[in-house]
């Protein structure tokens, strides 16, 4: 009897896979360096490839957010200043043949100096204590950040 043999067949219809799909793909496939059965060695191998895809990746999206800044600086002033003078969020979307590229601006932040308000309420004649014992009670600490890296064993 004949071996059946898996021929796979392509056809000239056949449309390749989303962009997204594609970007998976691609980071799926990409593995990590052989390493030793060494459990530190096999997620700081895992973690340092992930680390350079996302660097890389990174700068492909600051240079793609730099090209449209510059090609559309007028579009962007403009959805800014709407956000800005309505204190909403603003929209602007520009139409091309194949994609629509979404300019979003959000309702701009308020920041408050603390020193400088201190300063200024100093100058009106709140007490320093005072001051002191309020900010005391409303400042919050935040969790320290983790920040993790993955250097070569010195052989």
């Amino acid at each position: 009897m004949a071996k059946k043999r898996n021929v796979k067949m392509t056809s000239p219809e056949k449309k390749e896979l989303p962009l997204e799909a594609r970007a998976i793909q691609c980071i799926n496939t990409f593995l990590a360096p052989k390493t030793t059965q060494d459990a530190v060695d096999q997620v700081a191998a895992e973690f340092l490839t992930a680390n350079l895809l996302r660097t890389h990746a990174e700068k492909r999206y600051e240079a793609a957010k730099r090209s449209i800044a510059a090609a559309h600086e007028d579009k962007i002033n403009d959805v800014r200043s709407r956000a800005s003078e309505s204190m909403m969020k603003s929209t602007i979307m520009l139409y091309g043949s194949d994609w629509v590229l979404n300019l979003n601006a959000n309702r701009p932040a308020t920041r408050c100096d603390v020193d400088e308000l201190r300063t200024e309420l100093v100058r009106m004649g709140i007490s320093v204590d005072v001051l002191d014992e309020a900010i005391a009670k409303v400042t919050k600490k935040s969790t320290p950040a983790l920040v993790i890296s993955v250097t070569p064993v010195a052989g």
